[in-house]
């Protein structure tokens, strides 16, 4: 398995994984299928760069057969008084890879590039409280929660909440 940052080559690729994660998956999204299947290709190919900064974009798990098979958002505040704090968006496995260290390898590769970054002091994400899965790979990661927003999501005529999380930096150890 290779991981790395998506580049313009990818675009297609990543739009296909992109709106396949919203319909197999929609509470793990802010968004829906039915608002980003009308996106265009230049659309999907802004957020390879968020904030148009280098340190920011969406790091790529391929497999062997150079097939994308997850992905995980990474972007640095651009706001100087924001600028310390990191955040990770957009976490997706396709199912029949899941359980074989896919999302891991992806938190573990966007960690380790946010920890090289001089200045970042945290990192902080949202996951569905029905999301076991992630949320304990979060937490074995040392992210803790600071916040839990009730009714985050409606989806098909249900409401689900969002425990907020963040990893901390000991930069001065």
């Amino acid at each position: 398995m290779e991981i790395r940052f998506l580049n313009t080559q990818d675009i297609g690729v990543y739009r296909d994984l992109r709106l396949f994660a919203l319909r197999e998956s929609p509470t793990a999204f802010g968004s829906s299928y039915e608002q980003e299947s009308c996106f265009s290709l230049s659309d999907f190919a802004a957020r390879l760069r968020p904030h148009d900064n280098s340190a920011n974009g969406i790091f790529g798990a391929f497999s062997d057969g150079d097939k994308l098979i997850g992905m995980l958002g990474f972007s640095r505040e651009n706001r100087l008084k924001r600028v310390h704090i990191g955040s990770l968006w957009s976490m997706y496995v396709l199912p029949e890879n899941r359980g074989r260290g896919v999302g891991a390898a992806l938190l573990d590769e966007a960690l380790s590039h946010a920890r090289r970054l001089d200045g970042l002091r945290q990192i902080v994400l949202t996951v569905t409280t029905n999301n076991l899965p992630a949320a304990s790979l979060y937490r074995s990661r040392g992210f803790e929660r600071f916040g839990l927003e009730r009714d985050a999501l409606f989806i098909d005529g249900r409401y689900f909440d969002e425990e907020h999380l963040a990893l901390h930096f000991n930069h001065d150890a």
